[in-house]
């Protein structure tokens, strides 16, 4: 055998080996979602801030993202296995950048929430967390230099925000499964 012909060996044996071995510990981890887990409801989510509508807005994103990532199949609260219910605790805007006159160009809009993920059948916590999650908005000021495809308006943050939110509770749901 040839010196290049046993290294390619060699790579595809290591290749292989890595293969298997992660798949290996994928399949078998102990943080597996419990069996008798079989649905999953979304309460609405508690808003403890004063921005009218952002519970509303979380809770149907996050409704959107269990269906998309098929999570589990989506139950009504009063029946389903398991249930995850959000609180938001806290909403800030604050200045991001500024222009060369020291003007406010853009500002960073953030949303904490916390959850948790309750197994109804067993009556116990199968989860919990805080997540804090942000945009970016541009100024009223900055915005009317802008054509209007080019603008971001608060709202426009605020949206991206709470998607930004139901993402990562779902990654978190799913990441120790």
């Amino acid at each position: 055998m040839t010196f290049k012909f046993k290294l390619a060996l060699l790579g595809f044996v290591v290749l292989l080996s890595i293969n298997f071995t992660g798949c290996g510990l994928y399949s078998v981890r102990p943080g597996t979602i419990p069996p008798h887990i079989k649905s999953i409801a979304v309460e609405d989510c508690i808003n403890e801030t004063a921005e009218f509508g952002l519970g509303e807005k979380l809770t149907s994103s996050l409704i959107s993202n269990v269906l998309t990532e098929n999570l589990l199949p989506i139950s009504d609260p009063l029946v389903a296995h398991s249930i995850i219910r959000i609180r938001i605790t806290r909403i800030t805007d604050a200045p991001h950048t500024f222009d060369e006159t020291e003007t406010v160009k853009e500002y960073k809009v953030s949303v904490t929430a916390s959850f948790e993920w309750i197994d109804r059948i067993n009556d116990k916590e199968i989860m919990n967390g805080t997540i804090t999650q942000w945009s970016i908005y541009y100024s009223d000021n900055f915005n009317n230099q802008l054509s209007p495809g080019d603008q971001i308006v608060r709202v426009d943050g605020l949206d991206d925000t709470v998607s930004k939110l139901s993402q990562d509770i779902v990654e978190k749901l799913t990441s120790d499964w």
